[in-house]
């Protein structure tokens, strides 16, 4: 059994989710496979400046703290969001195509950490200078990496990833759905707390028994 949670590096509501998978992850103790896939929620034509969405994101950032718990600060919503910036998810999501390769394990980790990079430190996910500092306490060779996340084998492979989630329907972030080995069963589509998601997966499981 497989749980798949599908994000998007840009995704404020995603920043919030990501520590609910987290929990979830831990107390499975094992018993439940995780992988993170991710959406490509801004990309090509869809690119544009943290300024231009500045207005918004002021005004968002308050109601997924409240609902989440996680913070956003002062150096991303003073400094990078005002700021000529491009939100670009593409590079975000290469680099966790490539962490993938060297920690399957640890991947939900590495995308929270760029999260935390990203809204509460106001680091650009469009720099090497990030992934460098970001890697560092996974161990991973940093020359290696970087050549990596510039490699077109990488870009390939995630957008072959970006088109999966498209074709399974998916087109808002957060979502995750539960691979049963027999059946694809989406668990959440938005926020979702940890009750709430343990108890649809307790649901699944017990139809899935029952049949």
């Amino acid at each position: 059994m497989r749980f798949i949670y599908i994000y998007d590096p840009l995704c404020g509501w995603c920043y919030g989710f990501t520590p609910v998978i987290q929990q979830l992850q831990q107390r499975s103790n094992g018993n439940m496979e995780f992988s993170v896939l991710s959406g490509g929620m801004i990309t090509g034509d869809n690119r544009h400046p943290f300024s231009t969405m500045a207005a918004y994101i002021q005004r968002e950032h308050t109601n997924v703290e409240n609902m989440t718990g996680v913070k956003f600060g002062e150096a991303f919503l003073e400094k990078l969001l005002p700021s000529a910036d491009i939100m670009d998810s593409e590079k975000p999501s290469v680099a966790l195509t490539v962490f993938k390769e060297y920690q399957p394990e640890n991947a939900i980790t590495f995308a929270h950490d760029m999260q935390v990079a990203l809204n509460y430190h106001g680091q650009s996910l469009n720099h090497d200078s990030t992934y460098r500092a970001l890697i560092k306490k996974f161990s991973l060779p940093e020359d290696e990496f970087i050549s990596r996340l510039h490699d077109e084998h990488y870009r390939y492979e995630t957008q072959q990833e970006f088109q999966l989630v498209q074709n399974w329907g998916i087109t808002g972030f957060p979502a995750a759905i539960l691979d049963t080995g027999k059946q694809l069963y989406l668990c959440a589509r938005g926020f979702t707390t940890l009750d709430r998601l343990e108890e649809t997966i307790e649901n699944i499981l017990r139809e899935n028994n029952s049949l």
